[in-house]
């Protein structure tokens, strides 16, 4: 058995130009270990990734709006467009991963990425 690193970036771009055409982009990135007892979380985090549709919160509304997968043989990769980045923390809770609600930015429209490598 091993340990599981999850890596999580959200993103998202400003609503302003500049005077150059630039847009300004912010991501924020957080990992954590998770450690080879708490493997049935790894597993519940992919397996709620990876279902067909969005997993839905307690009020019935999609967690999010889309999300593509990959994979290879030591990780798991998903991006996932949201209404907000709160959504970031339903997902790990639901999967059981520990995720303070103070450890999520306060985003509208981002890019999740989600990351679950073997370590």
């Amino acid at each position: 058995m091993c340990n599981y690193k999850l890596t999580v970036q959200v993103s998202a771009n400003s609503q302003d130009i500049d005077g150059g055409g630039w847009v300004t982009a912010i991501t924020f990135t957080k990992s954590i270990i998770i450690d080879t007892t708490d493997r049935a979380q790894a597993i519940a985090l992919r397996d709620l990734l990876n279902r067909p549709t969005p997993a839905t919160d307690p009020t019935g509304t999609p967690m999010w709006d889309r999300a593509y997968g990959m994979s290879n043989r030591e990780c798991w990769q998903w991006q996932i467009a949201a209404r907000h980045s709160s959504c970031l923390t339903q997902i790990l809770q639901t999967a059981g991963i520990d995720w303070p609600d103070q450890g999520t930015p306060d985003i509208d429209l981002p890019v999740i990425t989600i990351n679950l490598a073997t370590y």
